[in-house]
């Protein structure tokens, strides 16, 4: 009798191992799939050989082509690598859901909530109601660009004011990878919550700190707790789903206490910002089910996280790469010295008469997100995508690093030349193809308020420094930190005032 149990167990175990390994008619080519672990190996392999998860995919692309069809665990995964498919993907409505599953439930209380990782009507709702009253409080308007330009004169300041502390009074060597986080983030903040930070805030460092931990420990695909969600019990420090939930518990803590305080404060029907906005909607006779406290607190994660982290990690990666070609720097001070002088900062009306400085920032961009992919889309039901079959609920994602470093596109992509947006006759010129900011109804809904912070951090600074790499020191490099979002590693500047 146990001979036969044993038979049967072998037979189902074989049974639905091929079962594991069995692609979908018609699904996008790639390599083989193992049980369980599906292409794992495969990825993990090429990953290790280049460095990074989106070198691995393009290695990919290159045998399979522009669509690579994977499996790692139990996430089936499509990756795109080029234009086309990208913008068929990007405008596709059957691809507008987010991916479910541990890794995208556990970051807002066991369900999907916020904006950057929900769908269908939930996100629309949220979305308008969100943009509608970011608008209000200078999202895209001229207080937008006061907040810019308030900001941005208070990093002037706090550069000169560690010159003036050096021993010569006239430079001293900065980190510069995290010195735009918190400018950036209260540019956003202001309008969220009425409050800005200082530079110094321990609270805020700390916190920034961590989140730099964990975007260099997850990818956007996921994390091995949510492909492999057995691990979060049998190996949880292992699989990272112990410090995933450890950071972000201490980021509701924060936005907690930044919420509770609102509430004591709150006065119906005077708003002073998106929060109260919202809460003022949680007393409303009209609300939705859509709406709630942990919504609220979800929308304010994604915004404190994403909504600064991709700005400063293109400022990061802007100036380093300005270290490392001075003689870009020296063009676009020769411009901002030509169009605004010395004697006032730059602001946002002067970028229409700067388009030097608009290239650097789309190069800025370009070089920060070439180094990406996008936010992991779903499709909602069985489709096709340039012609292969996407079974429904199969993550789809855009490797913006393919598109944007495409030797088809760019002209030497590895080199920080923002002269490739500049035109015969001066003017700028975006090339289609230039898409780090998505495309449809996902495009990024804080691309203004980024280009604006991106410009006006570069111009202003530009304008009273000189930027250079230290004496002694050898040349930063520029292959950066792989992660959710990549960042530059740490590096430092000579900054001194400019003559």
């Amino acid at each position: 009798m146990w001979i036969l149990a044993i038979v049967l167990f072998s037979v189902v175990v074989a049974l639905l191992s091929y079962m594991d390994m069995r692609k979908p008619k018609n699904y996008p080519p790639g390599p083989k799939w193992l049980p369980i672990l599906g292409s794992a190996l495969t990825v993990s392999s090429l990953r290790k050989q280049t460095g990074y998860l989106y070198r691995a995919t393009i290695c990919l692309a290159e045998s399979y082509g522009p669509i690579v069809g994977l499996k790692v665990g139990k996430d089936r995964q499509v990756v795109c690598c080029g234009y086309n498919a990208i913008k068929e993907m990007l405008t596709k409505e059957e691809f507008d859901g987010r991916p479910q599953g541990p890794f995208y439930e556990t970051r807002t209380w066991g369900t999907r909530r916020g904006l950057l990782l929900t769908d269908e009507e939930f996100w629309v709702e949220q979305r308008r109601f969100v943009l509608r009253h970011l608008r209000e409080f200078g999202f895209g308007k001229r207080t937008m660009a006061e907040l810019v330009q308030e900001e941005a004169v208070q990093l002037v300041e706090d550069f000169k004011e560690k010159i003036k502390k050096s021993k010569d009074g006239k430079g001293e060597i900065m980190e510069m990878r995290d010195a735009f986080s918190v400018g950036v983030l209260n540019t956003l903040w202001s309008m969220m919550a009425s409050k800005r930070y200082n530079s110094e805030d321990k609270e805020l460092k700390d916190l920034q700190a961590l989140l730099t931990e964990l975007f260099a420990n997850i990818d956007m695909v996921g994390a091995l707790f949510s492909q492999f969600p057995f691990l979060r019990y049998i190996a949880p420090e292992a699989s990272g789903y112990k410090t995933f939930v450890n950071i972000h518990q201490q980021v509701w803590k924060f936005l907690r206490a930044e919420l509770d305080s609102h509430k004591d404060t709150f006065i119906l029907n005077q708003p002073r910002d998106l929060m109260d906005v919202y809460l003022q909607m949680l007393h409303s006779d009209d609300k939705k089910e859509s709406y709630s406290e942990s919504q609220l607190l979800a929308i304010c994660m994604d915004m404190f996280m994403a909504g600064s982290e991709t700005t400063s990690k293109s400022l990061g990666f802007g100036f380093l790469y300005l270290l490392l070609n001075p003689e870009v720097q020296k063009k676009a001070q020769e411009e901002i010295d030509r169009v605004v002088g010395r004697d006032r900062l730059p602001t946002l009306n002067d970028r229409p008469n700067m388009p030097y400085l608009e290239a650097l920032v789309l190069e800025s961009v370009r070089v920060f997100m070439g180094r990406t992919f996008s936010i992991p889309h779903r499709a909602l039901k069985d489709t096709t995508l340039q012609g292969y079959h996407i079974p429904k609920d199969t993550m789809v994602i855009a490797n913006f690093a393919a598109l944007l470093n495409d030797d088809d596109v760019w002209d030497h992509p590895d080199r920080f030349c923002p002269d490739r947006f500049i035109g015969c006759d001066g003017k700028l010129i975006v090339p289609d193809e230039y898409l780090p900011f998505g495309y449809g109804k996902h495009r990024c809904m804080g691309q203004t308020l980024a280009r604006s912070n991106i410009f006006l951090f570069s111009a202003c600074l530009l304008q009273n420094f000189d930027f250079s790499v230290p004496a002694g020191q050898a040349p930063p490099s520029t292959l950066g930190v792989d992660g959710v979002t990549p960042s530059p590693g740490e590096f430092s500047a000579y900054v001194s005032l400019r003559s």
